[in-house]
């Protein structure tokens, strides 16, 4: 018990390191060393990813036109929203019922979640089977039938298929279904205090409103992480195929000389002067070998000259390859 100092020198202590009399050690700062907070996933995501935000505006149009088409009903769908936030403010957010569908991002590792709310479901079913959606339905306190789940499968693997052509020029993925859920407390694909990338649809039928939401482990898109925060790959790619496709098919359609060279010789000015009906020019090549057919002058294929249905024909038997 000695050795425990009594309040009087405790605070002749704090009172001397306070007026200098006391000196203390003093901590060397080192360069260059920055405090990481483990549970702080979020100081890591910096900025918009403008990319990202692309192929969202991208998902909604095909997923607009791919729904409007199905239900026979114009469908409005907006991106309203994307969000950094950790996985447990999402779910918290999440209301329930939902239809909530886990899927795979293949090749990328981990798991994603679909969320629909009970009022698009509902108006959806309605739609798919004649009504006008404007019925009163109760969610709460039951789950969805084995015929709305087919619905609602049907609708999932839809948006996947648009998900997948809005991604590919940025990275090319596979959503694979896994498994839905009812209850956000059955859903955990990453620890709550994980970081998440939330996504928020808006979809207007008839007059009413309902939300999606895609949710997507920041952890899972951060090998590609530099494709997302590009500011004009996305359109880039995308223009540029377009562009290469016209390219192609008006290629195609300019016309061409083809002709097909039986072989040369060297002759001389007299020569040709000298020459007469049934003469014979000596070629350079022999009867029973190929000749060369032409594309406006280059060298392309190899062939035989013949007759065909009556007519003057060659016949391709080798196509040049390039450089050779």
């Amino acid at each position: 018990m000695e050795d425990i100092l009594s309040q009087e020198e405790v605070d002749a202590l704090l009172k001397g390191i306070a007026e200098g009399a006391v000196e203390t050690e003093k901590v060397e700062e080192v360069s260059g060393i920055k405090p990481y907070d483990f549970t702080g996933q979020e100081k890591i995501v910096r900025g918009r990813m403008p990319s990202l935000d692309i192929a969202n505006e991208r998902l909604a149009r095909n997923f607009r036109l791919s729904l409007s088409a199905a239900i026979r009903r114009m469908v409005d769908v907006t991106n309203v929203n994307v969000n950094i936030t950790k996985f447990y403010d999402f779910m918290r957010g999440v209301p329930f019922p939902s239809s909530i569908n886990v899927f795979k991002m293949e090749p990328l590792r981990g798991f994603g979640l679909l969320v629909f709310d009970a009022p698009m479901i509902f108006s959806l079913i309605e739609f798919f089977f004649g009504g006008t959606g404007k019925g009163y339905y109760k969610p709460e306190g039951r789950e969805f039938t084995p015929i709305e789940q087919k619905i609602i499968h049907k609708v999932v693997m839809m948006f996947f298929n648009d998900m997948e052509e809005a991604w590919k020029p940025i990275y090319p993925i596979v959503p694979t279904y896994v498994r839905s859920e009812m209850n956000p407390q059955f859903v955990t694909i990453v620890t709550p205090v994980d970081v998440v990338i939330k996504v928020e649809f808006v979809l207007e039928i008839e007059g009413k409103q309902c939300r999606a939401f895609l949710c997507i482990p920041y952890g899972t898109v951060e090998p590609i992480k530099e494709k997302l925060y590009s500011a004009f790959s996305a359109d880039r790619d995308e223009l540029d195929i377009k562009w290469l496709e016209r390219l192609k098919e008006r290629l195609k359609e300019i016309p061409v000389t083809v002709t097909g060279r039986l072989g040369d010789t060297r002759v001389t000015v007299q020569n040709v002067l000298d020459m007469k009906v049934s003469d014979v020019i000596i070629l350079n090549r022999r009867v029973d070998e190929d000749i060369d057919i032409l594309v406006e002058g280059t060298p392309k294929f190899k062939g035989r000259f013949g007759i065909y249905k009556g007519s003057y024909a060659l016949k391709i038997t080798k196509v040049i390859a390039h450089g050779s």
